[in-house]
């Protein structure tokens, strides 16, 4: 009896990790909050890998403010999130190729007031 339950509990105990070890190597999507304010742009992290990223801004902020995803390569195209109100969020999946990518308030001068920020797709 006593063997019989130590070999079922090996075996189950083997099981589980195998199963672990398999899922160790699967990830699913990067997520990134971005939170706007006047005049900030603050990143969840800076670093994530290529493939596909959630990029979730929020406007914290008293007044409206958008988000622009920019590549740093000669030809690559913005992604532009819609404006948003005070305490509006956007959510957007995006597959993005390694590289670096600026991110930033399009508002008339929020950029310059300091809502940029950089983002590493590793």
């Amino acid at each position: 009896m006593r063997l019989r339950l130590l070999l079922a509990f090996s075996t189950a105990a083997l099981t589980a990790l195998s199963l672990l070890a398999a899922g160790a190597g699967a990830r699913g999507p990067a997520y990134v909050q971005v939170v706007e304010k006047e005049y900030t742009l603050t990143l969840s992290r800076l670093r994530v890998p290529a493939g596909t990223v959630i990029l979730q801004a929020i406007n914290f902020g008293m007044d409206n403010h958008d988000l622009v995803v920019q590549r740093n390569v000669k030809g690559a195209k913005p992604i532009a999130f819609k404006l948003m109100a005070p305490n509006e969020r956007v959510t957007k999946t995006l597959h993005l190729a390694a590289g670096s990518y600026t991110l930033s308030c399009s508002v008339p001068g929020h950029r310059q007031l300091g809502m940029v920020a950089r983002l590493t797709v590793a």
